[in-house]
């Protein structure tokens, strides 16, 4: 725009960039079309970028939104799943309790009957001729203390009895209860799977449109350039998919009138910025460019503008494709992320180097970068 990490994961960041582009192609310039002649011109070219911003930071939220209910969702999921496990564990614990009660119960209930049908078939008068047949004082104390154990022992399985009973028909509630727990669980995880899957779909399919879009407004047709001069650039300086027109000598009124004197590269925030040759790279910062970039070389230097962050190679020497900063919105770029990028030779300016749409070839030091970013960003 003027001298001077990413939050999405890489597939909705790629969504937020090449929406970006498309949004931002609505109202860049063609190279071959005429520069504006009225100051009605630069109005309407500034309501137009003011609206592609405006689609862009509503293409942003869409994609951000999608991405928030996404994680809602499988957060939900997983939370459902983990309480569908616990009460599958409880259901199979209170399943396995009750068939041990059941069994203890079927085996006290055979003890029971066992001794009913010895009862039975003894007779009521059985225990006291047995007792009365006892031959010494002693035998006898004997005789009734066994009576009265056997008698005992009676009444503890019939407790028990009524004890497991009981425990059955409590896990019995317990384990419907758990099933119907299960059901709903089960019925919330197929809810929550399918919302995340529209989610996912739905996300995917923005993906999708926004990259064809992009890939059809991205690509800028050749523009004549001396032989000698179209391979300055060995590398697109920033991480593609990337956006840009033909806006150098364009009006801005950010800080002061001024032209601007490079070409925005347009992306997401935190794509990498390159160093597109051999040199050296220094930092620097401006209130309208931010945190900026120098990469000196052989024929001239690259002004890198609005950067997020720096990296480990900002300052110090470089080779072509070394990282040397990451897309930002500092300085006036603040909602826009972009790289400004600028070139200034040291050769003298050929005079048939490309005009720029606006009209300009040459502002201070600058020269117009965008025959070479089409060289090298394709």
């Amino acid at each position: 725009m003027s001298r001077g990490q990413a939050t999405f994961p890489v597939g909705l960041r790629v969504v937020a960039a090449t929406s970006a582009l498309l949004a931002l192609s609505w109202y860049a310039p063609n190279a071959s079309a005429n520069p504006p002649t009225s100051k009605q011109d630069v109005h309407q070219a500034e309501r137009a970028y003011q609206a592609a911003v405006a689609r862009v930071s509503a293409i942003r939220d869409q994609v951000a939104s999608i991405q928030t209910r996404l994680q809602t969702a499988i957060a939900a999921v997983e939370k459902q799943q983990q309480l569908l496990e616990q009460i599958t564990a409880d259901l199979l614990e209170t399943r396995a309790r009750i068939a041990d009660a059941q069994a203890r119960y079927d085996a006290i209930l055979a003890q029971l009957n066992s001794r009913a049908v010895q009862a039975f078939m003894s007779g009521p008068a059985s225990n006291l001729d047995w007792i009365l047949g006892a031959t010494s004082l002693v035998d006898l104390s004997d005789r009734v203390e066994f009576v009265d154990a056997v008698s005992q022992s009676d009444a503890d399985l019939a407790a028990q009895v009524d004890y497991l009973h009981q425990q059955l028909l409590f896990d019995e509630a317990r384990l419907e209860d758990l099933q119907t727990q299960r059901r709903v669980k089960l019925a919330q995880a197929k809810y929550f799977h399918k919302f995340r899957s529209v989610k996912k779909k739905r996300a995917q399919e923005i993906q999708a449109a926004a990259q064809a879009a992009a890939a059809s407004t991205s690509h800028h047709d050749p523009v004549p350039l001396p032989a000698e001069y179209r391979h300055i650039l060995k590398i697109c300086p920033v991480q593609k998919p990337v956006y840009f027109s033909d806006g150098f000598g364009a009006p801005r009124y950010t800080g002061h009138y001024h032209l601007h004197a490079g070409v925005d590269l347009v992306t997401a925030k935190g794509q990498e910025i390159y160093a597109p040759f051999d040199g050296v790279a220094r930092t620097s910062y401006n209130a309208l460019g931010g945190n900026a970039v120098y990469v000196t070389g052989q024929d001239g230097y690259v002004y890198n503008a609005h950067v997020d962050h720096y990296s480990a190679l900002s300052n110090g020497p470089v080779k072509t494709g070394d990282v040397i900063g990451y897309v930002g919105d500092t300085g006036d770029a603040i909602g826009t992320p972009h790289d400004h990028f600028e070139f200034h030779p040291f050769f003298p300016v050929p005079s048939d180097w490309p005009v720029s749409y606006y009209g300009y070839r040459v502002i201070g030091t600058a020269i117009n970068p965008y025959p070479l970013l089409v060289a090298a960003c394709g």
